[in-house]
């Protein structure tokens, strides 16, 4: 009888650990379609009163993610209505994919301290990513982050 037992608990540890493996593959896989690539969500705008007629008095705000292996590169860019583009590097982080599909950035507080990526959430969805964006307003929005095309 101890042996039956012995040879059950030996067989659920092997399926159990080959089930975490499986899943971990699965999730690694999915992720693999965003590394080393450049991703971005339109975030925010900004339309500026001007007394003459500025064709640069607005601004479009994205967020920009570059996931790289275990690291996350992010910025904030600013395209002015002229197609003035401006950069706002946020910094490099560690990042994990947890299993409950949500992506877990080991953000530095003070860095991210009035921009974007302060209150930001992101998760694969849908085999998209998503992020969600606290505003000042404390509105949540959802923001799909789409490769960046050239």
């Amino acid at each position: 009888m101890t042996e039956i037992l012995n040879v059950f608990t030996t067989k659920s540890i092997v399926i159990t650990l080959l089930f975490y493996i499986c899943s971990t593959l699965c999730q690694a896989q999915k992720m693999k379609n965003y590394l080393n690539k450049e991703l971005m969500a339109k975030v925010g705008t900004i339309y500026e009163e001007t007394p003459d007629d500025n064709p640069c008095g607005g601004q479009q705000t994205y967020l920009a993610l570059k996931f790289i292996k275990e690291e996350v590169f992010i910025v904030e860019k600013y395209i002015s209505s002229c197609d003035k583009e401006s950069i706002l590097i946020i910094g490099t982080y560690k990042w994990k994919l947890r299993c409950t599909k949500k992506i877990k950035i080991d953000y530095i507080q003070e860095e991210v301290k009035g921009t974007y990526t302060e209150d930001l959430s992101l998760e694969l969805r849908d085999k998209q990513l998503i992020g969600r964006i606290k505003h000042l307003n404390g509105k949540i929005v959802e923001y799909t982050f789409l490769e960046k095309t050239k």
